[in-house]
């Protein structure tokens, strides 16, 4: 009777637990890490990076002799397609939960195909928003098989984990698919993507090597690829941001005298002001400097005043770029579509408000120095 009662108990038991069979084992799969995706002859070329997580846990050394990836192509008519190729050459199940960038190649991004992509994308259901995203016009597999400085951890790439330099260097700003997808949705439906390059000076006692390097950023819109904004036009973007953290700016005086300061805190407040149907854009900058070189005695006077006039050039120069490329580099659009959407409403053209060269009204900057 023991017995019996034993194996009425049991049985529930191996009921519950058989929902747990079905799981995928760790060892049996391989994990998607990176992408590149370009588009040549009428058709899409995906790149896929799959790690091997045996060093990811590594914080001091990393064990040389793993191999930290592994990268391989195909192309398709369609995203999928080039995806379902590259399966048939795959061993394990591919796990793509920790999917964590992708770079598109410049053709990617031309003649409405980057809409599709976005689409293809975001529907899988084991990618996420949080995804950081970025553009070239260099080869794709070099950004996937590219490893750290001093060869840590391939999960700490720029490119893989972009907010920790980030915050000692504020160039440009990094952007997921989640707030990629929300500013090509708002006025004036363009968006900035991170432009990326190798940088191959890199020496070691064997043999040189190279690192990612953000040079500036790609203009993009549901429809077309703008164009690149690169090295000293794209300096005024950190001004124009909240979201910096700290940046250096140069600047000469008394002829072949130089300045160095560290900008830090930097607050941005952009107040549209309407005569008419003219619209101006006042832009009101706060933030703390701090002298890093400089080649003489120099007063605080002296020194903010170089530093206003500096951040000031670099940001109409940026304003400038955009201009020529017919975009809104710094959003002015959104901002009239927020503050006053009536007015909005009578002046923009798909979504996008008619700028100009007289567009910016007063830059003034505000700051103290240390």
């Amino acid at each position: 009777m023991k017995n019996k009662s034993f194996l009425i108990l049991l049985i529930p038991m191996v009921i519950l637990l058989s929902g747990c069979w079905d799981l995928n084992e760790p060892e049996r799969m391989y994990y998607a890490f990176g992408a590149g995706i370009d588009y040549q002859d009428e058709e899409y070329i995906v790149s896929i990076q799959i790690i091997s997580f045996a060093n990811v846990a590594k914080t001091e050394q990393v064990n040389q002799d793993v191999i930290q990836s592994q990268v391989s192509s195909a192309s398709g008519k369609t995203i999928d397609e080039a995806l379902f190729k590259l399966y048939h050459a795959i061993d394990e199940r591919v796990f793509w939960g920790h999917f964590s960038f992708v770079v598109f190649s410049i053709e990617a991004l031309q003649n409405e195909r980057f809409n599709s992509i976005i689409n293809a994308i975001t529907r899988f259901s084991d990618t996420r928003y949080n995804t950081w995203v970025y553009c070239t016009d260099e080869p794709l597999e070099q950004f996937l098989t590219d490893l750290p400085i001093l060869k840590k951890s391939i999960t700490l790439t720029k490119i893989a984990d972009p907010t920790n330099s980030y915050e000692q260097e504020s160039f440009i700003a990094p952007i997921n698919f989640r707030n990629l997808i929300i500013k090509l949705n708002e006025p004036s439906h363009e968006a900035k993507i991170p432009y990326v390059k190798l940088k191959k000076d890199w020496q070691t006692q064997n043999t040189p090597l190279s690192s990612t390097e953000i040079s500036g950023v790609g203009i993009v819109s549901p429809n077309e690829f703008k164009g690149l904004i690169e090295g000293e036009n794209a300096n005024g973007l950190q001004w124009m941001s909240n979201e910096t953290v700290r940046g250096e700016i140069t600047t000469s005086y008394d002829k072949d005298k130089y300045l160095s300061a560290t900008l830090q805190n930097i607050k941005v407040k952009i107040v549209p002001n309407i005569i008419g149907k003219d619209v101006k854009f006042d832009i009101h900058i706060n933030l703390n400097a701090s002298l890093a070189s400089f080649d003489d005695n120099l007063t605080p006077d002296k020194v903010k005043e170089q530093v206003m006039k500096a951040v000031k050039n670099e940001i109409e120069q940026t304003y400038k770029v955009g201009l020529e490329m017919n975009v809104d580099i710094f959003r002015f659009s959104e901002i009239l579509y927020r503050k006053d959407v009536h007015t909005w409403k009578e002046l923009h053209k798909d979504g996008k408000i008619k700028l100009n060269e007289n567009s910016i009204g007063n830059i003034n900057s505000n700051f103290a120095h240390k």
